[in-house]
């Protein structure tokens, strides 16, 4: 059986919407020529990006950087705009504020709605602590994970479900 994967008609970045009337199933050689004809025919760097990744030519984090480079490519901030990015930047560096540690742990508490005290994530730890984690496969692509994740984006949940 061949893998396959699902292709916007109109693609999401040219106004397309995920609507199945929009979608077309295509094979992993066919979608990457179709994104090959589209940036030939209209030049956009996501479907540069897509033909590339898809026909194996860049790795999916060479895929990742140059998607974001082609979104934030061509927008101009004001002077007001960069003067404040440069001082919150600033700000940051000289606080010796970890960012990613912290909001990550900010984003944790919000999630959950409730601050956790120490001794309540030390119990939750030790719970968890030593227990096997569950792998599950995904009936729709295939893709094998732990229980959780997969929970979360595959199942009823995956891109690849029929419709």
């Amino acid at each position: 059986m061949k893998n396959t994967h699902l292709h916007h008609i109109i693609p999401k970045h040219m106004g397309g919407t995920d609507d199945p009337s929009n979608l077309v199933e295509l094979t992993v050689e066919e979608h990457a020529e179709a994104h090959r004809k589209l940036y030939e025919e209209h030049g956009s760097a996501y479907d540069f990006v897509a033909w590339k990744a898809l026909s194996g030519q860049i790795t999916s984090d060479e895929a990742r950087r140059l998607a974001t480079i082609a979104t934030w490519t061509g927008r101009n901030h004001t002077e007001e705009a960069k003067e404040k990015i440069r001082k919150a930047r600033a700000e940051q560096k000289s606080s010796g504020w970890n960012w990613n540690k912290e909001s990550r742990k900010r984003k944790s508490e919000a999630m959950l709605g409730t601050v956790l005290s120490e001794s309540h994530k030390q119990k939750i730890g030790d719970a968890l602590r030593g227990k096997e984690t569950q792998e599950s496969t995904c009936p729709h692509c295939g893709k094998i994970g732990k229980s959780n994740a997969m929970k979360r984006w595959h199942f009823d949940n995956c891109k690849r479900k029929a419709f």
